[in-house]
């Protein structure tokens, strides 16, 4: 079986080639090893079969991971963790907040700003060198994705609160990856996006992994009902994961 005669069915439902680079790379960015990614890769290979769903591919990854890094496997699951955040959208603001304080950001969450016609509840002001309105949009499922409506609302609101509060630039932030409209709009307006693999270099991913930030969620060994717990008593950031697990197994 060859790697390059498998499909994928993606969680949005697109059918994509399967690669053992986009496998491989994606391990590496997690922390494996280049000799840990292809062990990885030469394992899975032969479970392949045709229009295998993607989320397939990542538990077998998965489950592989957790008995050779368990650390590295905590990264590889960074993204089902933010969504593990929800169904609220509330702790992921609490999370991109954290992370952007890492930056040097000055927050503050769920603002309520009046605007020139209306009063907005902004989910995070932000200052560094400017003053941000920033929009978090939170997707609890995978494949999901941000489109131009989104982007649009962000920018009405921005026009709405700029002039009366000095805001600088309207800022939108997902968990989720945005739409080649949302990416054209925003560039046209001169509105910052940052989404799950967007813009290279500064993507959510990256933000995270350079803050070193890390939800409470990440950590694989803790069930759905600890995590739930833990979030509902208000721990939302995981900064070390030693005494993260130290502090699930006080509040279980």
């Amino acid at each position: 079986m060859q790697n390059n005669q498998i499909n994928i069915i993606k969680a949005t439902g697109e059918i994509e080639e399967f690669s053992s680079e986009k496998v491989t790379s994606s391990l590496i960015r997690a922390g494996a090893s280049q000799d840990l990614a292809e062990k990885i890769v030469t394992q899975i290979t032969p479970r392949l079969y045709q229009n295998i769903p993607s989320f397939e591919i990542y538990s077998e990854v998965m489950e592989i991971l957790k008995k050779e890094q368990r650390t590295i496997a905590e990264r590889y699951n960074l993204k089902k963790a933010i969504m593990d955040l929800g169904p609220t959208g509330y702790p992921f603001e609490k999370f991109v907040s954290g992370v952007l304080v890492k930056y040097g950001h000055k927050t503050e969450l769920n603002q309520i700003i009046r605007g020139k016609c209306v009063s907005h509840e902004i989910d995070i002001v932000s200052q560094n060198d400017k003053k941000y309105m920033i929009e978090c949009k939170f997707h609890s499922l995978p494949g999901g994705r941000t489109d131009i409506k989104v982007a649009l609302y962000t920018y009405a609101r921005f026009l709405d609160v700029k002039d009366t509060n000095s805001f600088d630039e309207p800022w939108l932030i997902t968990n989720t990856r945005v739409t080649q409209e949302v990416i054209a709009y925003a560039g046209c307006v001169g509105m910052k996006v940052t989404a799950w693999d967007y813009p290279e270099g500064e993507s959510l991913n990256e933000l995270i992994d350079k803050s070193g930030l890390y939800p409470i969620t990440v950590v694989i060994n803790l069930t759905e009902d600890q995590k739930n717990s833990l979030l509902e008593k208000g721990f939302i950031y995981c900064n070390d994961l030693t005494q993260c697990e130290k502090l699930a197994a006080e509040n279980s």
